[in-house]
């Protein structure tokens, strides 16, 4: 029987792109049982593709291991509008740690490796779009326990994105960045010296947080060591807090970078931190209309209050 292959198929009606990869079905599951065989744990290395960037470099041992995903949603072929690249950024050799466990340096390695990757990626071009995103819990769609983020460059710029990319600019032409934020933002919750994390003006999610440069930086590859050093600080204050609010902590987090296409610089580099509370359900899905039931502000103040010093 003929394996079925990639294909992205377009909504006629315009409700977007679906990417099709009946391979990502295969790829392994913890809930299914390994039979204590972990394929990012160390020893391991064999059961995956070739290592492509490991740190610290030259370290005997790793702390952070890059490489090509078994079962990627995008296809490789140059012709295909779902091609492009799929990578597993394994962040941590400990099968049961968790990101917001990691030490400040354990968090700078994993920030350090995604900055690499989307600069070697930068070049490439068939490619017009980069992210990164983490899952974390069953009703954030993580399939594997062990800590890991997973980098996607694609062929073509993903709606969300092209969106964020065209309100950008608009905005920049009456003078204005919505990310660079005065330090009087009543949304702002906390910051470090070159970042600050706050509550988008529109949250899609309850408690919906975003961390971003506190000067206006369009491209997460332009990041240095020592705002990325900031930006592990303010991680792990953020993600600890709120596992003191929602146990378990199920969450998305995404690294949004500006468009390889949008050379205006008006692109404000940001992560999405995304809390899982309950599932989206038939509303949001045949409206494409999200319903938050806590307010900005409340969301604000509240984390303030837990916030992990």
């Amino acid at each position: 029987m003929q394996t079925e292959r990639k294909a992205v198929l377009e909504d006629p009606l315009g409700s977007g792109p679906v990417i099709v990869t009946p391979r990502r079905a295969e790829r392994p599951k913890d809930s299914e049982g390994q039979k204590g065989v972990c394929p990012f744990c160390p020893g391991h290395e064999d059961r995956t593709p070739p290592t492509l960037l490991s740190l610290p470099e030259g370290a005997a041992r790793w702390k952070v291991r890059v490489f090509s995903n078994l079962f990627p949603i995008t296809d490789e072929t140059t012709d295909s509008p779902g091609s492009g690249v799929h990578e597993v950024v394994v962040e941590t050799p400990k099968h049961d740690a968790r990101f917001c466990e990691l030490t400040l340096k354990g968090i700078s390695l994993v920030m350090q490796a995604i900055r690499s990757r989307f600069s070697f990626h930068n070049s490439n071009e068939n490619l017009k779009a980069l992210t990164a995103f983490r899952n974390q819990g069953i009703r954030g769609g993580a399939s594997l326990k062990h800590p890991h983020t997973q980098l996607v460059g694609l062929s073509e710029v993903p709606p969300r994105l092209a969106a964020e990319s065209v309100g950008f600019i608009r905005l920049a032409e009456k003078g204005k960045c919505p990310l660079c934020l005065s330090a009087s933002d009543p949304f702002i919750i906390t910051e470090v010296e070159s970042f600050r994390a706050f509550s988008p003006p529109a949250p899609r999610f309850p408690y919906e947080t975003w961390i971003a440069p506190v000067h206006h930086e369009p491209s997460f590859a332009n990041l240095t060591d020592v705002e990325l050093d900031d930006l592990a600080a303010l991680l792990k204050r953020v993600l600890t807090s709120f596992t003191s609010i929602f146990t378990p902590f199920d969450y998305n987090l995404i690294i949004h970078t500006e468009p390889l296409t949008d050379e205006s610089g008006t692109f404000h580099t940001h992560i999405e931190i995304l809390p899982r509370t309950e599932p989206i359900a038939g509303f949001e899905t045949g409206t494409g209309m999200m319903v938050n039931p806590v307010p900005p502000l409340k969301a604000v103040r509240d984390l303030r209050d837990i916030l992990i010093i």
